[in-house]
C-alpha cells in the first residue's frame, strides 16, 4: 500500500495580480522573451556606454525601446487581467482533482476528465503551478493552496508526466 494521499483537490479562482503574473510569464517566454530581453538589455548597454556618442534621436528612441517593454508592456496587461479576474469572479470557482488515472476538471455542474496523456504539461513558476490542457487553456493553481500536500502533489505530476512536460515540478 503507497503511504502517500492518491489524489490532490484544489480549488481555484485567480486573482488579478494572478492573471497579471501569468501574462507576463506567456508574454516574455521563449522566443518572444530572447528578443525582449535582447533589447532591452542592448538599449541599456548602448545607453551606458555610449552616452556621450549618441544624439538626442538616438538616446530617445533607446529609452523608448527600453520604456516598451519594461513599462508599457505590463501596464498594458493589468488592465486585461482585471477584466478577466471580473469576469472569473461571475463564476463559481474551478476545482481540480489530480489523481492516478487522470485530472477531474469542475466548475459548477459542468465537468469531466482529463487523462494525463492529454495533460499538455505543467509548469511551477514563482509562486504558482500552472497546468496546460492545450495551448489555447491553462489553469493556474497558487502554491499557497497545496499547503502540506504540495511535495506529494509535485511527486504525483512526476511520476505521471514525462520530464519534458512538467518543467521546474
Amino acid at each position: 500500500m503507497k503511504d502517500r494521499k492518491t489524489s490532490f483537490t484544489f480549488t481555484t479562482k485567480p486573482t488579478a495580480k494572478e492573471l497579471w503574473k501569468f501574462s507576463m510569464i506567456y508574454a516574455n517566454k521563449g522566443f518572444r522573451g530572447g528578443v525582449n530581453l535582447i533589447l532591452v538589455g542592448g538599449s541599456a548597454f548602448l545607453l551606458i556606454a555610449r552616452w556621450n556618442t549618441l544624439e538626442l534621436f538616438q538616446r530617445l528612441l533607446l529609452v523608448f525601446i527600453i520604456f516598451l517593454f519594461v513599462i508599457w508592456q505590463p501596464a498594458m496587461l493589468y488592465p486585461k487581467a482585471l477584466r478577466q479576474a471580473k469576469e472569473l469572479e461571475k463564476q463559481p470557482p474551478l476545482r481540480l482533482t489530480f489523481s492516478e488515472d487522470g485530472v477531474e476538471v469542475s466548475q459548477g455542474e459542468e465537468g469531466g476528465q482529463i487523462p494525463w496523456e492529454d495533460i499538455s504539461r505543467i509548469e511551477l513558476v514563482s509562486d504558482m503551478m500552472i497546468v496546460y490542457g492545450d495551448r489555447a487553456h491553462a489553469s493556474l493553481i497558487p502554491r499557497s493552496t497545496m499547503g502540506k500536500d504540495e511535495e506529494a502533489f509535485r511527486k504525483l505530476v512526476r511520476e505521471k508526466l514525462p520530464k519534458a512536460r512538467c518543467k521546474g515540478v
